[in-house]
């Protein structure tokens, strides 16, 4: 909300690397990719609320953001899938540990080399530059996140679908 370069798409890749997967947001626990313990207590789904959180002032301030909607689904779908190394491990160390960086291929890696999937058409630079964005908290404003949620409901999906990678 407060700087405008993390409302870009490599802006959000860094602010993602730097704050949950830098400081270590223990994402195998929280997520419990390939592990057995389906009621373990430590699964939560935080970083999903957060996505969440940017998609809801996304939708208060459609000019600011330089990604689109496509983007964030792009994200939590890849959190889960363990097709890209990016959120396996609860560590930085861990991925390490296992080499990663060379195993595996980054989200970002892919995200890069297909941006104009990922971009907002309505995006202006102008628009959010050196400018604070103060969402509005009233629940008028909070939207259901219908692309996310509800896209396998044959009555809930949108009019535009979003392109398939």
């Amino acid at each position: 909300m407060l700087d405008p370069y993390y409302r870009t798409l490599k802006g959000l890749e860094v602010l993602i690397e730097k704050e949950w997967l830098s400081f270590g947001h223990k994402f195998q626990d929280r997520i419990g990719n390939g592990d057995e313990r389906h009621s373990d207590p430590d699964r939560s789904p935080v970083f999903l609320q957060w996505i969440d959180c940017v998609f809801q002032l996304t939708q208060q301030f459609p000019y600011a953001f330089e990604f689109n909607e496509y983007f964030l689904i792009f994200i939590m779908d890849h959190l889960y899938s363990c097709q890209f190394g990016t959120f396996l491990f609860n560590s930085e160390k861990e991925r390490m540990v296992h080499d990663v960086k060379k195993r595996t291929v980054s989200l970002w890696s892919y995200v890069n080399s297909f941006q104009d999937l990922f971009l907002n058409p309505f995006y202006s630079s102008e628009a959010g530059a050196n400018r604070v964005i103060i969402p509005s908290p009233a629940i008028r404003h909070l939207k259901v996140w219908k692309g996310y949620y509800c896209r396998w409901n044959p009555r809930m999906r949108s009019q535009v679908l979003n392109p398939i990678v």
